[in-house]
């Protein structure tokens, strides 16, 4: 696996532990974590003085040294982590959308799964087992129609949802609250190669080697509801995560599913107060795929039957990339994209092939 510079100041950047919108300010403000980097090892620390504190400043001046930035891109390289930036193509629509979306995101595994269908299941670590076994099936469910599942990794709920997910055939996403390469949480390993194993991706805007403290939960939870079309909740208290979760999918204006579990218990407190409060109502994967209008999509083959896609070439994910804005014809996609029209033709057929975008009258294009 081959780094740029610019993979490297921008991975080196992140120790400053900035909020996403004054990390978004600085790059706005310098054009690149590369001149960034460069003026700060220069003698120029000043040019983050306006942005950090006086403990950033420190933790970044450390992670500059040489030694630093190797063992950070040895660690990077060990655990084929890579990183995009909120400019690059690769970068998932549904987070550019957010009131406040990472301009920096680590990734372990393919990029291709974020274009898809994405739904978000969280809940509780320690649920009944209704709760997991209906997990697994509503998951399960979910992916044989192409449903790709987000969660957080984290035993419980996040668990069965992305074994749920897997096993229906269809890649998870898992979205950390810690450096990629951080063993977090312990015992929870398995889930990771799984997604990893099975053509999915995980994700964090962490960097290497950072724990998982409280306070990040709550941050990463935007991410969470950001690249799902909807989230749904499985079982959790009213305090808890997986509410703060809920929370930043309302303000994104995202819809909420939740799941009723049995009245009077401690965990389904959380979605009946939800349910109260006007969220969906659910008890199966067909009612989430009628109201999110996915119900005309036939289910997938068995997995066993079904052939692993290719991954998508850099021309296919550019065009997929700007049908995101939505119907365009085909000239208006070789104007925007630069590609020539044989290069665009070639793109748009695989692209239907796979089923991620159709044909509509009079040569024009759209996602589906």
């Amino acid at each position: 696996m081959r780094y740029t510079r610019l993979d490297g100041c921008r991975a080196w950047l992140t120790y400053g532990q900035f909020r996403a919108e004054r990390l978004t300010e600085i790059l706005q403000d310098y054009g690149s974590a590369e001149y960034v980097y460069d003026e700060f090892i220069g003698g120029h620390e000043d040019v983050l003085e306006p942005y950090a504190s006086a403990e950033q400043l420190a933790m970044l001046r450390e992670h500059a040294k040489p030694d630093a930035m190797h063992e950070m891109m040895v660690t990077m390289q060990k655990h084929e982590m890579r990183i995009m930036s909120i400019d690059d193509f690769i970068y998932p629509d549904s987070l550019r959308d957010i009131p406040d979306p990472p301009p920096l995101l680590f990734y372990r595994g393919n990029p291709d799964c974020l274009l898809g269908k994405c739904i978000t299941i969280i809940g509780t670590r320690t649920p009944s087992q209704t709760a997991l076994a209906a997990t697994d099936r509503i998951a399960y469910e979910l992916s044989r129609h192409g449903v790709h599942i987000v969660s957080g990794l984290a035993v419980g709920v996040d668990t069965a949802a992305h074994q749920g997910c897997i096993n229906g055939g269809t890649t998870t996403i898992g979205v950390m609250a810690c450096g990629l390469d951080v063993n977090y949480p312990v015992g929870n390993k398995k889930i990771r190669n799984s997604v990893l194993n099975t053509g999915g991706i995980i994700l964090s805007e962490y960097p290497p080697g950072t724990p998982a403290l409280g306070w990040h939960f709550p941050i990463r939870n935007r991410i969470l509801a950001g690249l799902g079309k909807a989230v749904v909740l499985v079982e959790a208290k009213i305090q808890s995560g997986s509410m703060t979760t809920v929370n930043h999918a309302l303000s994104q204006g995202k819809e909420v599913f939740a799941y009723p579990g049995n009245i009077g218990t401690f965990w389904a407190e959380g979605s009946h107060q939800l349910l109260r409060e006007g969220a969906n109502y659910f008890t199966s994967a067909q009612d989430i795929l009628e109201d999110m209008g996915w119900d005309q999509d036939a289910p997938a083959p068995a997995k066993e039957e079904k052939e692993a896609l290719p991954p998508l070439t850099d021309e296919q994910r550019i065009v997929f990339s700007h049908l995101s804005q939505g119907e365009k014809s085909f000239d208006q996609l070789c104007a925007e994209t630069g590609l020539e029209p044989s290069v665009l033709s070639g793109a748009l057929t695989m692209l239907q092939i796979l089923g991620m975008i159709k044909s509509l009258p009079g040569k024009t294009y759209i996602r589906v």
